[in-house]
C-alpha cells in the first residue's frame, strides 16, 4: 500500500490473482468497502484479468467436478427421521392458524366487548384500558378455578 492509502491496480492484480498473503487481503477487502474510490483501481484490475480460457472440453469439465463432488460426500448417511425432516410446529402457517383460532374464541365469547373502553356500565367511572384488560382476564380465569 502507497503513502496515500490507496491500493494501485497492479496491487489489485496480485490480489485478483492469489498472490497476497491473507492477512492483507483483508485489509485489502476492508479498504474496499471504507473507501470508495478504490473500487476503481479493482474494477480497472478486473478489466485486465477479464478474459478468462476457454474449456476445450465443458462438459467433461463439469463432469469431472461432479464426481469430484460425488467422492467428497459420505457414502453411509441414513435419512432422518420423519419427524426430523417436517416440523410443523416451526411453520408460520401454524403461527397463523393458532392466532386465528384464539382471535374468534375470544371474539365469540365476547373478551373484546367487555374490555372495550367505549364500554361503560352505569355506575362505571372509566379506568385504564390496561386494568380493564387485566379484569376481564382474571375474571375469565376465574371462572375455571374449582369452587371450594
Amino acid at each position: 500500500m502507497n503513502k496515500s492509502g490507496v491500493y494501485t491496480v497492479q496491487e489489485w492484480s496480485e490480489y485478483i490473482v492469489g498472490r497476497i498473503p491473507p492477512n492483507q487481503s483483508l485489509y485489502m477487502e476492508q479498504a474496499l468497502i471504507d473507501n470508495p474510490d478504490e473500487m476503481h483501481n479493482y474494477l480497472e484490475a478486473l478489466d485486465v484479468h477479464g478474459e478468462l480460457p476457454s474449456l476445450s472440453d465443458p462438459t467433461g469439465f463439469a463432469d469431472s467436478i461432479m464426481h469430484q463432488i460425488n467422492q467428497m460426500q459420505p457414502s453411509n448417511v441414513r435419512p432422518l427421521p420423519r419427524s426430523h425432516r417436517y416440523r410443523w410446529l416451526e411453520h408460520k402457517v401454524f403461527h397463523y392458524a393458532v392466532a386465528a383460532c384464539l382471535t374468534l374464541i375470544f371474539l365469540s365469547s365476547g373478551l373484546f366487548d367487555k374490555v372495550a373502553p367505549y364500554h361503560l356500565q352505569d355506575g362505571e367511572h372509566g379506568g385504564s384500558f390496561t386494568e380493564k384488560w387485566t379484569e376481564a382476564a382474571t375474571s375469565w380465569l376465574d371462572n375455571f378455578k374449582p369452587k371450594p
